[in-house]
């Protein structure tokens, strides 16, 4: 039996927030917060701070013409940043209070205070709430459920979790949810992966009824988890790239998908490949006051290029074909968080640049959206008139691990 993903929809409830914008911001935030936790405030003093942190960022954040916008859903709906782009960290060797922009510093905002931020408790009931936002806009028009919800997040850990409260709101008493937590990037792959078993085995098993639509719902907050205290490589390109993501697809039978004249992406093989002695590479840790990601970039990158040929190559086996028989056919969805881990990947598998351009464009869109990139992707794909019915589709991940992850897929 064959699955397809289909009925995609995503969600934003502020505007969008120009990098140019969020790197300033940031970086008189980083400054302001250095500057407390050191207690300098003379203008001289912050100054020399300042200069500090905005060389730090030009040479580790992504500039405008790398990612023209990101998605802050905890940014103020009417927030006028021409009325304080001028205004300065310090005047008369004090600093000047500002309207708090993320609420998670606002003391630091306002009162000069407590440059990490809030707790991780106060942090995760943001991502409660706002979050449940999110998830109403995107069943506002759905009246029947799934038989299955798969809730996929990094960012956000409650119970019960944001979908499990729609469906005791909206009295779906009778459907499973589950959740992929902290998967990263490669996490939609294994929620596609999951939801295509479930429906496979609820038609094979004989046990249970048979599952028409499993939906997948993606709910990314890496804004709660900016830390502007540390001022280094790592984090300055965090600061600098993440980004906010909800949407919401369906897992359907092909046969419901051809009765009805949609367009989708059918499921054809997926695969991980977990390095082998790679954990201590990188991480992202619970902790507080944010989650923390810590990685040696370097042999990350090296990790990822050296052994991405072997996960492609595992999973065109499974199909009984060779890499170089598609290579030149395929279009590539790549989630990656920078357009070096892109180099990598494209050197790896020795892909044109013209390759890899989807990928690179969905970067430059939105940042980086983490588990919800592949989504976006695909959401694109069967949008696109230019995208022929037909046309196969690869989408590579990784995570921390390191695993890889490659999933396989043609549009209808």
């Amino acid at each position: 039996m064959d699955t397809v993903l289909t009925d995609f929809h995503s969600v934003t409830l502020v505007p969008m927030v120009p990098q140019e914008i969020c790197l300033d911001l940031l970086i008189k935030g980083a400054t302001k917060a250095a500057a407390v936790q050191s207690q300098k405030e003379s203008d001289r003093q912050v100054n020399k701070i300042l200069r500090f942190v905005t060389l730090m960022f030009k040479q580790f954040a992504p500039p405008p013409e790398k990612v023209r916008q990101r998605y802050m859903s905890i940014w103020p709906e009417k927030y006028d940043y021409n009325r304080y782009k001028d205004t300065r960290i310090t005047e008369g060797d004090r600093f000047v209070s500002w309207e708090p922009i993320f609420p998670i510093f606002s003391e630091l905002a306002q009162n000069h205070r407590n440059p990490e931020g809030i707790p991780i408790g106060e942090r995760m009931k943001l991502y409660r709430r706002i979050s449940q936002m999110h998830i109403n806009e995107l069943y506002k028009n759905v009246s029947v459920p799934a038989e299955q919800m798969i809730h996929v997040t990094s960012t956000g850990y409650c119970s019960p979790n944001p979908v499990e409260i729609l469906a005791g709101e909206r009295q779906w008493s009778d459907i499973e949810v589950s959740t992929v937590y902290n998967k990263a990037c490669n996490a939609s792959i294994s929620a596609i992966r999951t939801a295509n078993a479930s429906m496979r085995a609820s038609y094979t098993g004989h046990y249970e009824r048979p599952k028409k639509r499993i939906d997948i719902i993606h709910t990314e907050m890496f804004s709660l988890h900016i830390n502007m205290s540390e001022v280094n490589p790592l984090n300055v390109g965090m600061l600098g790239v993440i980004s906010d993501s909800f949407i919401r697809y369906s897992l359907v039978t092909y046969d419901d998908v051809a009765s009805y004249g949609y367009r989708g992406l059918k499921y054809i093989a997926s695969r991980d490949f977990i390095v082998p002695h790679s954990a201590s590479i990188g991480g992202w840790m619970v902790s507080s006051p944010s989650f923390a990601f810590e990685v040696d970039l370097l042999k990350y990158y090296r990790v990822i290029s050296k052994n991405m040929h072997r996960l492609i190559d595992a999973i065109c086996a499974d199909l009984g074909i060779t890499f170089s028989d598609i290579k030149d056919n395929l279009l590539y969805a790549v989630q990656a968080s920078s357009n070096m881990l892109m180099n990598e990947i494209q050197k790896s598998l020795k892909l044109s640049a013209e390759k890899m351009l989807f990928s690179r464009n969905l970067l430059y869109e939105y940042g980086y959206l983490s588990s919800a990139a592949i989504p976006f992707m695909c959401k694109k794909i069967i949008e696109s008139d230019d995208i022929p019915v037909g046309q196969k589709v690869l989408c590579i991940g990784q995570a921390e691990g390191v695993t890889l992850s490659a999933l396989l897929l043609e549009k209808v």
